[in-house]
């Protein structure tokens, strides 16, 4: 280095570590190096070369022998159960709620030990601070032991994964015969055609019995080369239900959006082009609210359409929320219809969403909600003709209240237990829904 190099970088340096940052990523920008192209590549393929979804030839042998030893047994008995859980922040969230609901029932109602391994983070202080969340959230499961990727797992009687990532550790796991697979959403689907949905679409192909959230789901888990028993999700009706005495008349309809930019499948797009229908159509007939996700609606251009509430602090203040609105529309382009129908539904709502095959074992249009092809124009209508029709939103938050209320979660765990002991539904291959 030359000395006019070294008096120009000592200018920098003096005027502070800032200036010196600066100047760093300036030159980073003028000159890319072969470390700058790897963030070109796409998450699925940092995955993929991680390694972390590779299995070895040896371990689906090992694998196939465990799934015949329980495919030929009359009776399973569990008394304790290793689960494959990935790093969360809440765990009243979705398909986090519904697999520690299951664990809780497990445990209390069956007496079964459960253990939990972080399979996708390996900090030690990642597995304490779930072992914290989950005992929170369910008094039943504390003193569960949590651990780390990379911890010896000791024997059980059945393994479980909770997620498609997760079944590559699940069948390199040996010790436990019994393994299963629940499955809350057809995850392939999430990602475009590359590495990722090619790896996790294998994993629906490896055979492991599945204990699948709602029939169309489960179809489709089936479609897929592996066997299946299917549960139907229930909602938690002390949390979510009609507002005492009603809602009063008189004022504007109240539209509630699950808007999340950030999640392909709900369709934020779609939602928004909607929207802005409803509202140029209906003016102050209508109130527009959204919530699921922080983000701006002036970010979006739609500051006069609606507020967003983002991210709400409990699942309480959701439900509070709920029960404030007239009207609820989600979009869901995957096999699962997402819990948002059934809460709204609980709650006293008229739900709007997008007509799909996977999920008319729930969503009948004209009866228990309305439903459309995805188009703005199409979806719209149905909003309106809610907003214009007390009547017609009566009939449909009615219907939707009694088709929740048939289902409860004790039912429908008991009657996965029944599936992974061998006391009751089979896993099969053959079709439930038309």
């Amino acid at each position: 280095m030359d000395a006019r190099r070294r008096a120009y970088i000592g200018g920098i340096l003096r005027r502070g570590p800032t200036e010196a940052g600066y100047a760093f990523f300036r030159a980073r920008r003028r000159r890319r190096n072969r470390a700058d192209e790897e963030l070109e590549l796409t998450p699925g393929d940092r995955l993929a070369l991680s390694g972390a979804l590779d299995l070895e030839p040896a371990d689906l042998e090992a694998n196939a022998r465990a799934l015949e030893t329980y495919a030929a047994a009359e009776s399973w008995p569990i008394e304790s159960l290793q689960w494959f859980v990935p790093a969360f922040h809440h765990a009243a969230g979705g398909g986090v709620a519904t697999l520690l609901r299951l664990a809780d029932h497990l445990a209390r109602v069956h007496g079964v030990a459960n253990r939990f391994s972080v399979y996708d983070r390996r900090d030690p202080e990642v597995a304490r601070a779930l072992s914290a969340r989950i005992a929170a959230a369910h008094p039943a499961l504390a003193g569960a032991p949590v651990t780390p990727a990379g911890a010896v797992l000791p024997d059980a009687d059945a393994a479980i994964a909770t997620t498609w990532t997760s079944a590559f550790p699940l069948v390199r796991h040996r010790r436990a015969c019994a393994k299963f697979f629940l499955v809350q959403d057809l995850e392939p689907a999430f990602h475009p055609a590359g590495s990722l949905s090619a790896l996790l679409g294998f994993a629906g192909g490896l055979g492991l019995p599945g204990l699948v959230n709602t029939p169309g789901l489960a179809d489709a888990y089936r479609a897929l080369g592996s066997p299946a028993m299917s549960f139907r999700p229930a909602v938690d009706r002390e949390r979510y239900h009609p507002p005492a005495g009603g809602r009063p008349g008189g004022g504007p309809a109240r539209v509630f959006f699950y808007g999340r930019p950030a999640t392909a499948r709900n369709a934020f797009g779609l939602g928004l082009a909607t929207l802005r229908r409803v509202k140029e159509r209906w003016g102050e007939r209508v109130e527009i609210v959204c919530a699921g996700e922080d983000w701006s609606p002036g970010q979006y251009g739609v500051a006069d359409v609606l507020e967003n509430r983002g991210m709400l602090e409990s699942p309480d203040a959701v439900a509070e929320l709920y029960r404030s609105c007239d009207i609820g529309l989600v979009f869901m382009l995957t096999r699962h219809p997402s819990y948002q129908p059934l809460e709204f539904m609980a709650s006293g709502v008229a739900t709007v969403t997008n007509a799909n095959p996977a999920t008319d074992w729930l969503l009948r249009h004209e009866d228990n909600a309305l439903l459309a092809d995805p188009l703005p124009a199409l979806v719209a209508e149905q909003v309106g003709r809610l907003v214009e029709d007390a009547g017609l939103r009566a009939r449909i938050a009615a219907a939707g209240a009694a088709e929740v209320s048939a289902t409860t979660w004790p039912e429908q765990l008991e009657r996965v237990w029944g599936a992974m002991t061998k006391a009751g539904p089979a896993f099969t291959l053959e079709r439930e829904t038309a």
